[in-house]
């Protein structure tokens, strides 16, 4: 049953035989993105673990190195993006060797191995189809139109907000049944697989997970979708615009719209929460002022609510678990005692970690909710570091890009881009960054670094030229 894996792959090829690579990132990596679990997997003998993202995207991997590496410019972004990739495989092979394995040369001597390949291989593989090939396709096939081939910008934000509207009227009955249906389903694929990714109950309701493992990286997808639905709106009206009943005036775009926020809304996710309400007042926010002064205000009133947010935070998270007044407060203040109980150990190796295999648990704290501080607890302060820059780097460009004179469609996509960026950074610091919210952000990370907007046209000298006006003519 578990060869159902392969699918993804078989469709994939098929439709880059008989269409374009364009078609195969829209029709059939999004969904499979979107739609299939990430934790389920496929192990051959002597070969690493096969997801569905994986099986998805190595085709497309495959025909973009052969076609499309041509219309490729190098930025310092796909370096960071790059090693990023290697430190995962580094720090893991490194932290999974085992002292005194020994191994034997053709000429006798006997030999220490520094490093664990095997494992620090497997590593490297899952980087590549996770972090690589998703920065690659989001970089190449959805800005630049090869040929007369248009972008797939509007189709690709269709297909995206219909996938995670499904997601959310799907989930309705785990928000209300408190279980998971994604997870009944595929159990029957996958029977001999144990996950660890339980349904969690909040409020008295089933806190939403999809195919995206937890809660608030579900809520981490819907606040992406719930940017980009509202750019949609503005940039392609033709979109579900037909009302639905005549007479009534509710069209596919408001009920997608209101999926995608129910999705965010049964998420009961907080940070998600807190991050869509940033995405959304700097959207507002570019969409009322010119740039530099929305930059302005949004930071100013970062300042002001960061300020605020500290001091109450402060107080909020000032006792120990047992003085908590609510499970809420439990949670603030479990997040604060991580960064006591894992700086420390981080301190001891700064440059590459401890690696996912081997990372010790501290104080009974396994689940590390905060992807700055698991960074630097599994892949050191080089991996952190790459990190950041990748985050840093999408941002500056995209401000950039907003500053020179481009189209109105160029414009708000960027300020879509920067608000979701915005948003998920705000978020990691509640959360780790794994499962399919890992991928989704290297692929939005690519199409980011892929923007190439086309400057809006400098009216010409004889367009600025004064009105003809009659003169008068001497007889």
């Amino acid at each position: 049953m578990e060869l159902i894996i392969l699918i993804p792959a078989i469709v994939c090829t098929i439709v880059l035989a008989r269409g374009t690579m364009r078609q195969a990132l829209v029709w059939v990596y999004m969904p499979v993105l979107l739609l299939l679990p990430h934790y389920y997997s496929l192990r051959f003998p002597h070969l690493p673990p096969l997801t569905f993202t994986d099986m998805a995207i190595l085709p497309l991997g495959v025909a973009m190195l052969a076609t499309e590496m041509r219309r490729w410019r190098l930025s310092w972004l796909d370096l960071c993006v790059l090693l990023f990739a290697v430190s995962q495989g580094f720090s893991e092979g490194l932290n999974t060797y085992v002292p005194g394995s020994q191994v034997s040369s053709s000429g006798g001597s006997v030999f220490e191995l520094p490093f664990d390949f095997a494992n620090g291989g497997l590593t490297f593989f899952a980087a590549v189809t996770c972090v690589v090939l998703p920065y690659m396709a989001g970089k190449l096939l959805i800005e630049r139109g090869h040929g007369t081939e248009p972008p797939a910008r509007i189709p690709l934000i269709r297909c995206m907000t219909a996938l995670l509207a499904f997601v959310s009227v799907a989930s309705v009955y785990d928000f209300i049944g408190k279980t998971s249906i994604w997870q009944r389903f595929w159990t029957h694929f996958f029977p001999g697989q144990i996950t660890d990714w339980p349904l969690q109950e909040r409020w008295g309701f089933g806190r939403i997970t999809g195919a995206y493992a937890h809660a608030i990286l579900a809520g981490m997808v819907f606040l992406a979708g719930l940017i980009y639905c509202m750019w949609q709106r503005q940039a392609d009206p033709e979109w579900g615009a037909r009302r639905l009943i005549k007479g009534i005036p509710v069209t596919l775009r408001d009920l997608t719209l209101a999926a995608i926020l129910a999705g965010l809304a049964m998420t009961q996710s907080r940070g998600p929460w807190a991050g869509a309400g940033l995405a959304v007042i700097f959207a507002l926010l570019v969409h009322w002022f010119s740039v530099r002064k929305a930059a302005l205000l949004f930071v100013l009133l970062m300042v002001v609510v960061g300020s605020a947010a500290y001091y109450f935070g402060k107080q909020y998270t000032a006792g120990q678990l047992s003085d908590a007044q609510s499970l809420e407060q439990q949670d603030a203040i479990y997040r604060k005692q991580l960064l006591h109980s894992y700086l420390p150990l981080i301190a001891q190796r700064k440059a590459f970690g401890y690696g996912v295999t081997n990372l010790p648990e501290v104080n009974g704290q396994k689940s590390i909710d905060n992807e700055f501080l698991w960074l630097a607890a599994t892949q050191g302060l080089t991996g952190l570091g790459l990190f950041l820059a990748i985050g840093a780097g999408c941002g500056m460009r995209l401000f950039a890009l907003a500053l020179r004179p481009i189209g109105r469609d160029d414009q708000t996509m960027l300020f879509a881009h920067l608000a979701v960026l915005m948003g998920l950074l705000a978020t990691l610091g509640t959360v780790y960054l794994g499962e399919t919210m890992f991928i989704f952000f290297f692929f939005l990370a690519g199409w980011m670094d892929g923007m190439n907007p086309v400057r809006a046209a400098v009216r010409s000298q004889a367009g600025l030229a004064s009105p003809f006006r009659f003169q008068r003519v001497l007889v």
